[in-house]
Formats: C-alpha cells, structure tokens, sequence
C-alpha cells in the first residue's frame, strides 16, 4: 500500500504535488480548528444551559424564600399573637378603648407585613364575630362565604399553601384550622401583575416564556398568553416533575419548532417554575459563533482556491509552456519561442530556453551547411575520379589502333574521344538533363564501338519528360563502362548492351543490361550486399561509384540495385525521384534515336 502511494506521488506533476502538500498541511489545522470549535460550541452550550438553570432555581428559590416568609409571619400571627387571637375569640369583653388599640395594632402589623414584600398587594383579617375585616389602614367587609370555603379547603386538601380563585392568588390561612367554630381567617392577596413582570425578566427572548404551574390545581401564572395546547404540555411536563425528577432540562418540539424546556419544582410551595425558550434564540451566540466559524471556512476555501489558481498561474502554466515548447523542439520545431509576463525565475528560464533554441538552430544551420559543402566536395572528388579513368582507357584503346596502324578507326576515335570530353569539360554544373547524360553515353559507347565493331546497342524508349530530368551528372557511364568491362569484353560472340527508362510512383527508373556471362546469381548478391552495407567502402569507382552518389543526393531510399538480366548478364536499375523539368528540344530527341 506505501509503495503504491509512493508511486502515484512520484507519478504526480510538480503543481499537484505542491498543491498535495499544501492541503496536507491546511486539512490537519482545519480538523483540529473544527474539533475545537465543537469543544467551544459544546462548553459555550453548556454554559447557557447551567446560566438558564441557574436563573430558573435562583428564581424559584427566591420566591420560595419570600412566600415562606409570608407565611411564617401568617402563623406567627395565628398562633402566637395575643392581639389576634383575643379580637378573634372576645372582642365582646373589651371596653371601647382597648378594642380601639387592638385594632390600631392589628392594622400596624398588617400594615408591617404588607410593606415587608413587593409581591403583597393587600393583606385583609376577618373576625366573623366583628362581622367585618380589617385592612392595613382601614375596615373593610365581610370575606364571602365562597372565598372563606377556597381558603379553607385549600388548607386542608392541597399541599400548595396558595389559593387561586377567580384569577387572583392568595396566601390564605384560618384560625383555628380545625373545629366547628373559626375564630378569624388572614388572606394574603398577591399581585399578579407584579409576578408575572418578574417572571418576564427571565424571558428576554421574544418567543420565550417562564410559568409558575400548580399541577395539583391545575393554574398557572404567565408572563405571557400561552397557547392551549403548549399549555397542555407544559402542565405533563409540570407534572413529570412533581413524580420524578424536580430538576431537569430537556428539549421539546412545540408547534414544529424546536425548544429547549428548564424547569424545577418547589415541594414547600406546590410550584413548579418552567422556563421554554425556543432552542434557536437560546443558542444565538452559538449560532453566531458557527456562522462565523463556517465563513471563515469558506474564506479560507475561496483563499486555497485563489491560492491554488495563483500557484497554476505562477508555476503550473509556465511549467507546461516550458515542457510544450521542449516537445516541439525535440520534434524539430526550432522557431518557437518562448514568452513569460512577469518578472521572475520562469523569466530567466524562458530566456535561456530562447537563447538555446536559437544556438541549436545556429548549429543545425551550421551543420547542414557543413553536410552540403562536405556532399559537394565529395561528389567533385568521385568525379574527379571517373575522368582520368576514363581518359586512362580511352588513351589505351586509341594506342591500340595506332599500333595496329588502323588510322582510320584512330581517326574515328580521336573525334569521339574529343566530343565526349567536349561534353565534360564545356558544363561545370553538378546536374544536367538526362537527355545530356544519355548523349554524353552515347559518345562513350561510339568509343567502345571501335574496340567492338560487332556489338549490338539497344537503345529503348526515353520519354520526353523523362529526359528533360535533371540527373547528377555522371551517373550513366560508368554503368556501361563497367559492362564493357566486366561483361562484353570476355564473351565469345557479339555483344548486346540495352537501355531503358520509365517512371512511375513519383520514381525514375533506368535500367542497363548485357549478355556476360561472367557473374552467377551468389556474386551478384555479395554484389547488391555490398552496396546496401558497406557504404564506407573505399572503393570509388564503378557502380558502388554511382550507388553512393545517388543515396547522398536523394536519400537511403534510393540507389543502384543488381540482378540477372533477360539477356542472361548482369542488369543495373538505377532508381531516383522523378522531377519534371521544362521542355527539352526536338534534336535532342533525334540525336538519341540515332
């Protein structure tokens, strides 16, 4: 598995490998910037979770410290407050003055415990045996009888020492609480508005709501109008708390949104305190924190993407320029030149590249030029060669006629001797028509005729556009030369030599063929064998001569072949592309014929 990681790293170019090392450095430090970010999400949660339970108990106990309170002043006073008891039992035996003092007191310590607690609206005893209440401050009437009944009963059935009726609460209590007879009752009423503006404190979000439920009774106290359903589910949840778990938090869906429910319940007061804030105000600053967060992700994508583009911009691209450009010039394109806009490393390397380009076309120039001059030197040097060769043979057989005293073949001789190197010696170019090059033959081989008066020349068909061709000059006679040489002069009879040229294919082919009876098919091959591997061969004359003229002049694909004849000797097919040339004259045409 490493080895195989390790060959596709090595397979990946420089940008993917540089963008690879970038992101295995950015992914580690956004994973670990990720974790850390739930941890802190997870611990601010946490956070707001206790803050809003926190509220919720400091809350509660608050308001159990205070009722409380109120209530053990209540019993104070039903118990052991002489003033109370003796109004309540024998107002009848006071005397008016002491029955006015009682009262004052009486008045003063309800006027004491009203004061003592925002939450107290008003604070009435009634003394049935008075027929009347008293006030902090003043009379007034009779308690009615069905208030007296929601008080009393509450004390005796309800563990909840509050008594709700006809929308208002009280902290009721009578004395005594049991038997037939009561000698007064004290009724604590509380403000309701003042509660719920405290219980609106805790909801500072819009969609929030804290309660005070009493499940046993069924009311509750809101800071705002619930709706029926949602106050359904808060009363099971009230409920839930008064037979399991008093303290608790939890989350809750209320009309398809989502919220978060913290409550605690008072077993002194019978309460339970809900508070329900929908879970996406609790979390603001979380999400908040995650907006932020997630932003800050997709700056630091939209950087690595910007980054990366600037990277294939500043390396990348140039990179692919530069290994283009190598490509073209390692397919021979040297004209291409390289551009970089700014001002950096690629800048120098584009350069250096232009610079090389051109010292390698400088050089190829250089060599071509050197290959041309060293072809053209060389092809002078192998015709240079085949004239004193030439003249060599030509002064042997006139010296032969003259010896003979045959003055008239010497004089014919002479005549054909002098226009055949009339013919070199008046052209210096390199090339020359073949219908030249076949005269030039034709010279040759009236030279050859006074040695072989009985030799039989066939000379086939040369097409017009054939002979107007430019051929390398030279090409065709040391082909017959080498077949007077090596293949007439040594055969019993007359001798045959034949000439032919046809094209085709874009390929000129001339063929020279005679009867001598001197190679078998073996030497032949040694022959054609030599000519296709040896090219190095020292050997300047004769067809190797003409076959290495001819491949430095068109190419490998071109050249003198050898192979067994109609006649039964020797046949030479010279092969070169045919290129058409400009109209050759009727004499020509005839002088060949001849």
């Amino acid at each position: 598995m490493l080895t195989s990681l390790k060959r596709l790293f090595y397979r990946l170019n420089m940008f993917s490998k540089l963008l690879l090392s970038f992101m295995i450095v950015i992914i580690p430090l956004a994973v670990l910037s990720l974790k850390m970010n739930q941890s802190g999400e997870n611990i601010v949660r946490n956070e707001l979770v206790q803050s809003n339970a926190s509220n919720v108990h400091f809350y509660l106990s608050s308001l159990e410290t205070e009722m409380n309170r109120i209530i053990r002043v209540e019993r104070e006073f039903t118990s052991r407050d002489d003033d109370f008891r003796k109004f309540g039992v024998i107002p009848e035996s006071m005397d008016d003055y002491e029955r006015a003092q009682t009262i004052l007191r009486i008045e003063n310590k309800l006027s004491i415990l009203k004061s003592s607690s925002p939450y107290i609206e008003t604070v009435k005893i009634y003394f049935p045996k008075l027929g009347r209440s008293l006030l902090s401050g003043s009379f007034g009437g009779p308690i009615p009888p069905d208030e007296l009944e929601a008080i009393s009963s509450t004390m005796k059935h309800s563990g909840s020492p509050f008594v709700y009726w006809h929308d208002r609460l009280f902290l009721g209590m009578v004395y005594p609480a049991t038997g037939p007879t009561m000698s007064f009752a004290i009724e604590v009423e509380l403000s309701l508005p003042l509660l719920r503006e405290a219980l609106a404190q805790m909801s500072q979000q819009i969609s929030s709501n804290t309660i005070l439920i009493n499940d046993r009774e069924g009311w509750t106290v809101s800071d705002k109008t619930l709706n029926p359903m949602i106050s359904k589910q808060l009363q099971f949840i009230s409920k839930t708390a008064v037979d399991g778990k008093l303290v608790d938090q939890k989350q809750i869906t209320l009309n398809n949104e989502p919220y978060l429910i913290y409550y605690e319940h008072s077993t002194d007061l019978g309460l339970t305190l809900v508070h329900f804030v929908p879970e996406q105000q609790a979390m603001g600053v979380l999400k908040q924190y995650r907006t932020w967060y997630w932003t800050l992700i997709l700056f630091c994508i939209i950087v690595v993407i910007l980054f990366s583009y600037w990277m294939y911009l500043l390396i990348q691209k140039p990179m692919k320029g530069l290994i283009k450009g190598l490509r073209q010039v390692g397919n021979g394109n040297l004209s291409i030149r390289l551009e970089h806009q700014y001002q950096d490393e690629f800048q120098n390397i584009f350069n250096q590249f232009n610079t090389m380009a051109d010292r390698i076309q400088t050089l190829i120039d250089e060599v071509l030029e050197q290959t041309e001059r060293s072809q053209h030197a060389e092809l002078k040097q192998l015709q240079s060669q085949i004239n004193p060769h030439f003249l060599y043979n030509s002064m042997f057989i006139l010296q032969t006629l003259i010896r003979q005293e045959d003055l008239s073949h010497a004089e014919q001789l002479i005549k054909h001797i002098g226009s055949y190197f009339r013919s070199i010696t008046r052209n210096g170019e390199d090339e020359i028509t073949l219908e030249k090059e076949i005269l030039h033959v034709q010279a040759y081989v009236n030279i050859q005729a006074v040695r072989f008066p009985d030799i039989e020349i066939n000379w086939g068909a040369f097409p017009a556009d054939v002979l107007r061709m430019k051929v390398p000059r030279l090409i065709l006679q040391p082909i017959v030369e080498n077949a007077f040489v090596h293949g007439i002069e040594h055969i019993e009879g007359p001798g045959k030599l034949s000439m032919e040229a046809i094209h085709g294919d874009g390929i000129l082919t001339i063929r020279i063929e005679d009867n001598g009876d001197r190679l078998d098919d073996d030497m032949i091959d040694k022959l054609n064998e030599r000519l296709f591997s040896d090219a190095k061969s020292k050997e300047t004359t004769g067809v190797i001569n003409v076959h290495r003229r001819l491949q430095l002049k068109y190419g490998k694909s071109y050249g003198v072949q050898l192979s067994r004849g109609k006649f039964g000797g020797m046949q030479v097919t010279l092969s070169l592309p045919f290129i058409e040339e400009t109209a050759i004259t009727e004499n020509a045409l005839s002088e060949i014929a001849k």
